[in-house]
């Protein structure tokens, strides 16, 4: 199954990885192989040309971290055509928010129970008994709800659900799966580590979500006893004619919850946007309370129970 064909893509400089059997249709020696510096080995038996200047189908938002993975993995494949890239590899393919603590750059692979051991460097092999596949960007990797399952033995609840919430959303070309596959992925397998948590992180899983931090701020309001509040609740401003969507919200207390990240002061036309936002929330009756990396949450905490007991 292919995915990437009808999604919002443009084409980059990629160079081709290439093995031993390709010198000579390339016209390299052995010799020029080991000492030109604009031969550099990937993966051990295959090599890349620095200095090679083609394109290919890579998503919008692919950068160095993209390029060098994908190369990576179809290098890998030139002497392993039976593998597809899973957990942190396919990740970072996918565009899906791994945690900054995970450092681990290896490359992995998964195959079904006949695939061969790998006993190269920085290459690890997962073996299923059934290996769900599809073709993402001319890169074979494990579905989506496939890699999420695997992804319950190494991730917090938190950081599930930011996976979860970023692959059902809009984002990075996205959706990339629907929250009734990642419940239907989960329900068929008879055998899941930490069974319990993915299943609760599924439940939890929300659709539009933009980033990672209003995953983190809406769990936050669970964990601390608050009703969920509204993902992007629906305000339609009569001032300007237009719908207004903050972060989250409790529509019957008309109170906005909104994350400002970095950019929101860095940008100036952000910033602006901020400001006529809130004011146009405010006209309407609500209260826009913000939340930043440094707001103490304790105090927040009090500051929302004061508003809802107001307005409740």
């Amino acid at each position: 199954m292919s995915y990437w064909h009808s999604k919002p893509m443009t084409f980059r400089q990629m160079p081709t990885p290439f093995t031993r059997a390709d010198l000579a249709a390339r016209k390299i020696t052995t010799y020029s192989l080991q000492h030109d510096p604009r031969y550099v080995q990937i993966v051990h038996g295959v090599w890349i040309d620095r200095t090679e200047d083609v394109v290919a189908p890579t998503p919008v938002w692919a950068e160095f971290d993209w390029v060098r993975a994908a190369t990576q993995l179809r290098g890998f494949r030139l002497r392993r055509p039976d593998v597809a890239g899973t957990l942190w590899t396919a990740a970072r393919l996918y565009g899906l928010p791994t945690p900054n603590r995970i450092q681990d750059r290896n490359l992995h692979v998964a195959g079904d129970t006949a695939c061969t051991r790998v006993t190269m460097r920085e290459v690890i092999l997962h073996r299923h008994r059934l290996l769900k596949q599809i073709d993402f960007f001319d890169l074979p990797l494990v579905t989506v709800p496939h890699l999420l399952i695997e992804l319950g033995s190494h991730l917090s609840l938190l950081e599930l659900v930011q996976f979860s919430d970023a692959a059902v959303s809009n984002r990075f070309g996205g959706p990339k799966t629907t929250v009734e596959s990642l419940q239907v992925e989960l329900t068929t397998r008879r055998q899941v580590r930490n069974r319990e948590l993915i299943t609760e992180a599924f439940s939890l899983t929300r659709l539009t979500v933009d980033s990672p931090r209003e995953t983190w701020l809406r769990l936050w309001f669970i964990d601390n006893g608050f009703p969920e509040p509204v993902v992007h609740p629906r305000v339609r401003s009569r001032i300007k004619n237009v719908v207004l969507q903050p972060d989250l919200g409790y529509p019957e207390l008309k109170l906005a919850i909104e994350y400002e990240g970095d950019h929101h002061r860095s940008s100036p036309g952000q910033f602006n946007r901020d400001i006529e936002r809130r004011q146009l929330l405010e006209a309407e009756g609500w209260t826009v309370l913000r939340v930043t990396k440094k707001t103490n949450m304790a105090t927040f905490g009090r500051l929302v129970t004061a508003h809802m007991s107001t307005r409740g």
